[in-house]
């Protein structure tokens, strides 16, 4: 009699548990992730006016900021030296703004050059870079934070700069050297890292394009041709390291 009773106890759990087990799938399935409605939703025509958001601690959007630097020309076949200048700029958001760039240069002769003298009694024939001037349209696609030995989070930014304005230049000239200006392109490229509300450090890699007159050294070129060497394109790169307060 207690087997039978046993018996029919495990035939109603069982019976039990059979009727329970569709109930039972169906809601856990309905706690699942429905990975084609998602889909839907993340391709639909309504998703294109979305975009990436991104928390910025330090904002750009209307700000004035002002930037004093200091680098080398690292390009310069014929001279050496220190280069010196000033930004001063302003952002109508936090992707685009203008700046307004001074540079002054105080060049010398590098080795090489000391070393044609040397040898030919001459200085080669070439221009030597002085200052310039622009106005420069500036885009910042990137943004990002990063963490600094596990310590502290940096914020910084890269954006490109692309402007026009003016390069001064002195011809190497045996009576007396020439300064000239000619019309100039510029495209920079930079990185900023914030430390405060109202400073920043700030790198700058910059290319200027002027067409510059070319003249030789010698009054009396004699067999090397006529004086006047037309007009060529010269690039004037420098790397600049400064530092930026935001207004």
């Amino acid at each position: 009699m207690f087997k039978k009773t046993i018996l029919l106890f495990i035939l109603a759990s069982t019976q039990a548990f059979a009727q329970n087990a569709p109930a039972q799938k169906e809601q856990r399935g309905s706690d699942k992730l429905d990975i084609k409605k998602l889909e839907d939703k993340y391709w639909a025509a309504k998703d294109e006016d979305f975009s990436v958001v991104q928390n910025r601690r330090y904002v750009k959007a209307d700000r004035f900021y002002l930037t004093v630097r200091g680098g080398i020309p690292f390009n310069d076949a014929y001279s050496t030296g220190t280069i010196f200048g000033a930004d001063f700029g302003y952002f109508f958001n936090e992707r685009w703004g203008v700046e307004l760039s001074y540079n002054n240069a105080n060049m010398k002769n590098n080795d090489a050059t000391d070393q044609f003298i040397t040898q030919y009694g001459a200085i080669p024939n070439h221009n030597v870079y002085q200052s310039s001037y622009f106005v420069s349209g500036i885009w910042v696609p990137f943004y990002a934070k990063m963490s600094a030995l596990d310590k502290a989070i940096i914020y910084f930014d890269m954006g490109v700069s692309l402007g026009l304005g003016n390069v001064n230049y002195e011809i190497q000239k045996e009576e007396g050297n020439e300064t000239k200006t000619a019309f100039g392109y510029k495209l920079g490229i930079f990185q900023q890292i914030f430390f405060t509300e109202h400073f920043a450090l700030r790198a700058d890699l910059i290319n200027q394009w002027s067409n510059q007159d070319q003249l030789t050294y010698k009054t009396n070129p004699g067999a090397f041709g006529p004086r006047d060497q037309g007009s060529e394109m010269v690039n004037d790169t420098s790397l600049m390291i400064g530092i930026t307060y935001w207004h």
